[in-house]
């Protein structure tokens, strides 16, 4: 009798395991490597070991030599930039990665103020188009999302209308790049920034907008925000949402690390669902780690983000595809 007790305690103890563990894989998707959306961050540390990198060059470069043979090295680095991007784009798909970050250097140079050329005005233009064109075939045949987050420099609040027509020129760039990949004129292809300036919300936010309202639509439809990293900074995610998202209807990208640094008063899951209701589509959030409790980011995770909703993680974690692929292994434990 003892021992049938026993063995109907053991069998309920087993099932009640079962119902648990059932109902947090319900909850905890991400577990399940088919449904964890990661994305890269511009470099595959995987292929660069093998040759495939991308290669840039400096105005310093640009200049020194006579002009048409600075035009045609920048050609053939462009080439390489955006046949690279195709390379990474494939290798994303073979490594159950869903999403990619263009590199924001693949036409070094070429928006300087004092080079301002065009992809029509470089030599071999027809070998740079066939490599658009390439990548372009490559985002549609493997179905990879992709984004973009230019310079962190940029910005949109400065006093300085150098900084800001700077700003302007580096975003117009982007939107050609993804309108010459036929990347969706929305937020399905988001060009993310910062608000940089920290102080007076009322009177950034205002400065921003007076910049915003004026960009042409292949920017401005596609731009989103970031929470920042500094602890005594204005832009937490609750500040975001509150004098951008509410106003203009401008999405909020979250990202993990910013808002263990600036958590504005939120929680980690009350940022993250401050933010995902700001997206009309599957929004494409960051994570990472910091280094000794820093803002510096670690090489590899020690942990898996956090899914409270479906969205796109960005990992912003220097160990690349290496520090992704470590991810999905954990996922499967």
């Amino acid at each position: 009798m003892i021992y049938l007790i026993s063995f109907i305690a053991d069998l309920f103890l087993a099932a009640i395991i079962i119902w648990t563990i059932m109902r947090l894989k319900a909850r905890l998707k991400w577990y399940n490597r088919d449904t964890m959306k990661l994305s890269l961050c511009c470099i595959s540390n995987i292929l660069a070991e093998q040759g495939t990198k991308f290669r840039t060059m400096t105005y310093k470069s640009y200049s020194s030599k006579s002009k048409e043979e600075s035009k045609q090295k920048l050609s053939e680095i462009i080439q390489n930039n955006f046949n690279t991007s195709r390379h990474i784009i494939h290798h994303c798909k073979k490594s159950g990665i869903q999403g990619y970050r263009l590199s924001s250097d693949l036409t070094p140079v070429l928006n300087h103020p004092d080079v301002n050329l065009t992809l029509e005005d470089l030599p071999d233009f027809k070998l740079i188009q066939y490599q658009i064109n390439e990548l372009k075939k490559a985002i549609k045949e493997t179905g990879i999302k992709v984004s973009a987050h230019p310079s962190e420099y940029i910005t949109l609040t400065s006093e300085d209308e150098k900084a800001i027509k700077n700003s302007i020129r580096d975003l117009e760039s982007h939107a050609d790049i993804f309108d010459r990949l036929d990347l969706p004129e929305s937020y399905e292809a988001p060009l993310n920034i910062h608000v940089r300036k920290d102080g007076n919300p009322d009177e950034i936010s205002s400065r921003f907008f007076n910049i915003f309202n004026g960009l042409p639509d292949n920017v401005r439809k596609r731009l989103v925000l970031e929470n920042n990293d500094n602890a005594n900074g204005t832009w937490s995610i609750k500040n975001l949402h509150h004098y951008y998202y509410k106003t203009s209807q401008i999405p909020i990208t979250f990202d993990t690390l910013h808002h263990s640094i600036l958590p504005g008063n939120l929680t980690e899951e009350e940022a993250f669902n401050l933010a995902y209701e700001t997206w009309n589509t599957t929004p494409i959030f960051h994570y990472s780690e910091g280094k000794n409790n820093t803002r510096a980011h670690k090489d590899m995770p020690d942990n898996i983000p956090p899914t409270y909703k479906d969205v796109y993680w960005d990992v912003e974690l220097k160990g690349k595809d290496y520090a992704i692929l470590d991810i999905l292994n954990k996922c499967k434990m």
